[in-house]
């Protein structure tokens, strides 16, 4: 893929702060708070309520900026949007249901932008001047663990790792991988582990991801469990 001109450069910038503007009170802010993530603030989370031209089937999904730590046009790198329709289905007694009981039938549940390549969320927890850095399948994982006091970067899932993203992790002392609590989060983990000398998996147990475990045992129960 070529590289992105600055008008487009602009453009996704530009989105991005219009999604964040229609963020407060909509669908996804009340989604995100039904996961345990209410707080958006850092991670500039927005809603597609009027879509950016070439953002038309977005319409109504949470959008997620991948920010970079530089500024200007090259603050956002991409933006990837998650459906959140079906997402807060309710049990029989009125509670909502965990993510794992969403349905999106005929569509998936997260597109990214075409012609945009895989990338790691909030590249900037790379510059932390801790020894350790988590490493989660997927961004709300790592929106959670940041939330928790430890530095993090997630990236969408096994299938997207890179070759250059090897070398950004190679000046840590351990790098702590969180996968989900199944056999694909393990299988992202095992990978990762194989691919990285300093890597140590973390398995929070059966049918957990960080983000529900620091939901439902708190931040300092997530921090025991690594050890820091």
């Amino acid at each position: 893929m070529s590289k992105l001109h600055d008008s487009q450069k602009t453009d996704l910038v530009t989105a991005a702060k219009r999604y964040a503007t229609s963020y407060q009170g909509s669908p996804a802010e009340r989604y995100m708070t039904h996961r345990g993530l209410g707080s958006a603030a850092k991670f500039r989370l927005g809603y597609v309520s009027e879509p950016a031209v070439g953002h038309e089937l977005h319409r109504g999904r949470l959008a997620i900026p991948y920010l970079s730590p530089a500024t200007g046009i090259h603050a956002v790198a991409t933006i990837r949007f998650r459906c959140i329709a079906d997402a807060c289905v309710r049990a029989p007694d009125g509670s909502y249901l965990p993510p794992h009981h969403e349905k999106h039938d005929g569509h998936g549940k997260y597109m990214g932008l075409p012609g945009h390549p895989p990338r790691l969320f909030n590249t900037g927890a790379l510059l932390t001047s801790r020894p350790y850095i988590a490493l989660d399948e997927g961004e709300f994982d790592a929106a959670a663990v940041e939330g928790a006091d430890v530095p993090a970067v997630g990236t969408p899932g096994v299938s997207t790792w890179r070759d250059h993203f090897d070398p950004v992790f190679a000046g840590f002392e351990v790098v702590f991988v969180l996968g989900d609590g199944d056999d694909a989060g393990r299988r992202f983990a095992t990978k990762v582990c194989e691919r990285l000398s300093n890597a140590k998996a973390i398995d929070l147990g059966d049918g957990y991801d960080a983000a529900r475990f620091i939901h439902e045992f708190g931040p300092a129960k997530f921090r025991e469990r690594l050890g820091v």
